[in-house]
């Protein structure tokens, strides 16, 4: 950039002082002193009395009262010097009290005013109008009410000015207060300057109402507030209103017109309003150049603003500094840098003197491309021009600094600014702390929020918000709360994206109850969810495992007006994959396309990855290869999942014809694909070619991980190959990797099955010294290798090292130890994992539950739902029951699970009345029955012929918020109509639209197909 000063000089800033005024407080004097010498005595009363606290109650006003009551008031110098205590309230309350006439009054006012540092206040102007108006002579009324509108300097001075027009207008007083159109033109700016239409509106209303002709200023007014707002059509309304009147468009009218024609995007029409000016008789100005100019560039046409720069000279006008300042900006905005610095050039060789704004435009240009150097540069050329840096130009540079994570460099420029006293803003501070909890770093952001507050910027709703975010992301939700309380105590106001940051963080730990409170009170506070609310609260329902919750969610988002979006419905699929309700998900994926959304390469991810483990390969290659025709580009996570599926279903040689095609696609395959073939070959006991595989990654730069190690150590222990196995343990650590517990339990496993327990536990120690803890996956295999052995107390032992290392038991181990503990007391008992639960006696059951205690193992929910599922999946409900009394006993309630185990195995019985029951208590605790457990219970009072009660239980399902189409999908389709019951279908849809629950539309030809189908005389969908 060329400079045109060789020296840069540094503006120092003034230090500003404290200016602190001291005044005497007068006690009121007798009304016999009333003689000059009386009047020289009070002066010197007042010099020689000690100063009280200047007040503005009562006392003050009495005493001004008094000297104004005086002769020759002016030239009291205890008036004078009482005078510097004077406030506007005190004026007002003066006024107010009644004891001036309207000519005294008039007098103090106009004196008061012209003392330095005082400024009437809105309401000081309204006593001493009420007060002109009881007198009965007029004086200056209309002049007063001007000047006391011109006074006001923010919205609700505004407004209070407002009130007292229309309150002497309406009531006057001694004299009928009638307006001027000044007045009301006075009036309509100031209500323009703020943006008040309706209150312009309403004073445009008394105009006509008062019977006052509107002039040219009027219309002026009214059209440039709806020019300002781009609103066109009432533009056009008040521009009728000033033709018929006889009046013409003026210069200003015309460059109104462009304006508004420029907000409302319409350049095309804008263009030509400039180009008409001349023949309508209006010379155009540089105003005229610089809106249209203006508006050009905000919607990209550069080029034929700077066109239209250059012409300016030719129609006699010369850009002042704010016409360079946009073009320069507009030229910024392309990255015309160049140009827009012969533009500042240009200023100079005029003359004329750029302001903080041009500077800064350019600033911002250079920033915005990440040229920091040139940057400084402009900021060295402001200060060398005596033009002082402000909050806005630091601002902008410590923003994009931000943005390129240069965070030393932005906190070096923030202590620069504070220490030049240039007080950065809060958008200033925001951006740095923003960066810091974006990275993690929560500290240094509460450093900066302390550093804003004691540099007297008080950080904003969007500030608390950003840390509220940031915290919920490093799982410090208490201090997030608190940061939302604090937030209250300072009475800001918090955002729909301030509520959902809190929701989020909830929803990522699992606390749902808590995630639905944060939503319960943003409501009680007026703030309603928005998508991305729902988004969160579907997202952690999902991660719950509580599907229907979710989908219930997706309804009352659609209730509320909310728009789910792509991420929304990819949380709903994924939700559904990952309980293995495939066909719902791809009904949800329809659903989706239906209303528009294009599903991303994310949703096909976790469409084709499910359909590969629920062992769907066929459809999962038929929707890989439907992608091409979707303009969606495969990814590493799809290849490698239909690689994995291929592999587990047999398909070695398909599965490795993908890995070559990947790399043909432009999608290079990572170790997660060369692991999952390497494991297909291990499977096939193909060791060889998986070593071989392994030598092939490792040539072409693809590290192996802990996991490709492990699954050759797997195959190796398999083969009874303890020595190489071990080696490629080493192997792991030479590499750099650390081995994972699944690493270990591989050992573990093998030498269980070999029944060399002591190896198994020593090898779970050596873990234990590596930092790696032992998983579910190792407790249970060590636990079975116990129970193998016949040592059940050292099961025990591990189950209760188990528990105490904060790993959950699941349903395996309960039925693998308590499968050892039954072979313990029957020795010659021979029986499988399946077998065990149909054999086994509640007293032994009852038994295993007192050892479990013994070794301080008590069993809690997860044990007692393990031993409740296992007798409900053989069908044994009564000793189901007797586990639960005996866990009530215990003081534990049932959970979800429990329930829907009983409810399943009630109706497998034909009990279900008793599942009835079931679904009661559950609703009353607080769970939501399954609706697979609706869909036997209908099915099954279909199969007896009592379709009066399954409609009944099918209304109370419809009472519990379950999503329509999930509904139709899972009990009505899934259930009711693949049973063959077509007209109980039809009664039940039939009570779905009395309560006015409709499913979508494709839903809705989902079942009529099925429908159509059977009626044909297919009785049953399931042969299909």
């Amino acid at each position: 950039m060329r400079r045109r000063w060789a020296v840069a000089v540094t503006a120092s800033k003034p230090t500003p002082g404290l200016l602190s005024t001291s005044s005497s407080s007068i006690r009121p004097f007798s009304s016999r002193y009333s003689s000059s010498s009386a009047v020289a005595a009070e002066d010197l009363l007042a010099e020689t009395l000690p100063p009280e606290k200047p007040s503005t109650g009562s006392f003050l006003v009495a005493r001004l009262s008094y000297l104004l009551s005086r002769p020759h008031w002016r030239k009291n110098r205890s008036l004078k010097k009482l005078g510097r205590s004077v406030t506007p309230p005190v004026v007002a309350e003066l006024l107010q009290g009644g004891s001036l006439d309207a000519e005294s009054a008039l007098a103090f006012f106009q004196w008061i005013g012209q003392r330095p540092g005082y400024r009437h206040s809105v309401e000081s102007y309204a006593s001493l109008v009420h007060v002109l108006l009881r007198s009965k002579s007029r004086f200056q009324v209309d002049e007063v009410v001007t000047f006391m509108i011109k006074s006001c300097y923010s919205v609700e001075e505004v407004r209070t000015a407002l009130e007292t027009f229309k309150s002497i207008n309406r009531a006057g007083g001694g004299v009928r207060f009638r307006p001027s159109i000044w007045c009301y033109n006075t009036l309509l700016m100031s209500l323009g300057r703020y943006g008040m239409i309706e209150e312009m509106n309403d004073m445009y209303r008394q105009i006509n109402n008062d019977q006052v002709l509107p002039d040219l200023v009027t219309y002026n007014t009214m059209i440039k507030a709806y020019c300002m707002e781009g609103n066109l059509a009432e533009t056009k309304l008040y521009l009728r209103c000033l033709l018929e009147s006889g009046l013409a468009p003026d210069r200003f009218t015309y460059n109104f017109l462009i304006l508004g024609h420029c907000r409302s995007k319409k350049l095309d029409r804008a263009c030509w309003i400039f180009l008409m000016m001349p023949q309508m008789g209006r010379r155009r100005n540089e105003f005229s150049y610089t809106i249209l100019i203006q508006g050009l560039c905000k919607h990209s046409r550069v080029n034929e603003a700077l066109s239209l720069f250059l012409k300016m000279g030719s129609d006699a006008c010369h850009p002042n500094v704010h016409t360079y300042t946009v073009m320069i900006d507009g030229l910024c905005t392309v990255g015309k840098l160049d140009d827009a610095e012969k533009l500042l050039n240009e200023i100079f060789d005029r003359g004329l003197v750029p302001s903080n704004v041009t500077y800064n435009a350019l600033l911002d240009g250079y920033c915005k491309r990440g040229k920091f150097e040139a940057a400084y540069g402009v900021m060295k050329l402001m200060e060398s021009n005596g033009c002082k840096l402000d909050e806005w130009t630091y601002s902008i540079v410590i923003q994009s600094l931000c943005k390129e994570n240069r965070l030393e460099d932005a906190e070096a420029l923030l202590n620069e600014a504070i220490a030049r006293g240039c007080g950065p803003n809060v958008f200033t501070f925001s951006a740095l702390l923003h960066v810091y909890c974006k990275h993690g770093k929560i500290a240094d952001g509460l450093r900066v929020m302390e550093l804003m507050e004691s540099n007297g910027c008080k950080p904003d709703a969007w500030t608390y918000t950003m840390m509220i975010d940031g915290l919920c992301k490093e799982n410090r939700l208490e201090d997030a709360v608190k940061m939302l309380r604090e937030m209250f105590d300072k009475r800001l106001i918090p955002s729909v994206v301030t509520y959902t940051a809190l929701v989020g963080g909830f929803c990522e730990r699992r606390k749902m109850n808590d995630a639905l409170q944060v939503v319960e009170m943003m409501e009680s506070y007026g703030c309603q969810p928005n998508a991305w609310t729902y988004t969160e609260l579907i997202y952690g329902f999902c991660l719950e495992r509580n599907v229907h919750k979710a989908m219930s969610l997706l309804s009352k988002m659609l209730e509320g007006g909310s728009t789910p979006n792509i991420i929304t419905y990819t949380n709903l699929i994924n939700g559904q994959c990952q309980e293995g309700y495939m066909d719902d998900a791809l009904r949800l994926l329809n659903s989706m396309e239906a209303k528009g959304l294009v599903a991303d390469q994310q949703t096909y991810t976790i469409l084709i990855d499910a359909l590969c483990k629920d062992g769907r390969i066929g459809e999962a290659y038929a929707l890989f290869s439907s992608l091409a025709r979707k303009d969606v580009i495969p990814n590493k996570v799809m290849y490698t999942a239909l690689i994995d599926g291929l592999c587990k279903s047999g398909k070695i040689d398909f599965a490795y014809s993908l890995l070559m095609r990947m790399s043909l696609d432009d999608c290079l395959p990572d170790t997660f694909t060369y692991s999952v073939l390497i494991d297909g070959f291990c499977k096939e006991r193909k060791l060889q070619e998986a070593l071989s595989l392994l030598g092939t990654m490792s040539k072409k730069g693809v590290e192996p991980t802990a996991v490709t190690f492990t699954i050759l150590i797997d195959e190796m222990l398999y083969k009874g190959d303890y020595d190489h196995a071990k080696k490629m343990l080493n192997q792991i650590f030479s590499s750099g990797c650390k081995p994972t517990a699944h690493t270990y339990t591989a050992f573990v496993h093998a030498y269980c099955c070999e029944g060399r327990v002591e190896e198994a536990e020593s090898t779970v120690t050596e873990m234990k010294n590596e930092g790696i803890l032992p998983d579910l996956v190792t407790y249970n295999t060590l636990i079975n290798g116990f129970g193998t052995m016949g040592y059940m107390d050292r099961a025990f032992s591990a189950l209760k090292n188990m528990i105490d290392s904060a790993c959950h038991p699941n349903y395996w181990t309960y039925s693998v130890l308590l499968e050892h503990f039954l072979k313990g007391k029957q020795e010659n008992i021979v029986l499988s994992s399946s077998e065990l639960w149909e054999k086994i006696d509640v007293a032994i059951v009852l038994e295993f539950l007192g050892e479990m205690e013994q070794f301080d193992c008590a069993p809690n929910l997860v044990t007692y739902g393990a031993l409740i599922a296992g007798f409900c999946k053989v069908a044994r409900l009564e000793e189901a029951y007797l586990m639960l009394s005996h866990m009530k006993k215990g003081g534990l309630l049932p959970n979800g699970d429990i329930y829907n185990s009983l409810i399943i195995c009630c109706c497998k019985l034909n009990r279900y009345m008793e599942a009835s029951t079931f679904m009661n208590s559950m609703s009353e605790c607080g769970y939501l029955p399954q609706l697979e457990s609706y869909q036997v219970l209908l099915s099954g009072l279909c199969d007896e012929r009592n379709s009066e009660q399954a409609k009944l239980f099918f209304c109370d399902l419809m009472g519990k918020g379950y999503n329509p189409d999930e509904v139709v999908w899972k009990v009505l389709i899934d259930g009711v109509l693949k049973k063959g019951y077509v007209n109980e279908c039809s009664e039940m849809f039939t009570i779905m639209k009395e309560l006015n629950c409709y499913p979508t539309p494709q839903t809705l030809a989902l079942m009529a197909k099925y429908t159509s189908e059977l009626s044909q005389g297919e009785t049953s969908i399931l042969e299909k």
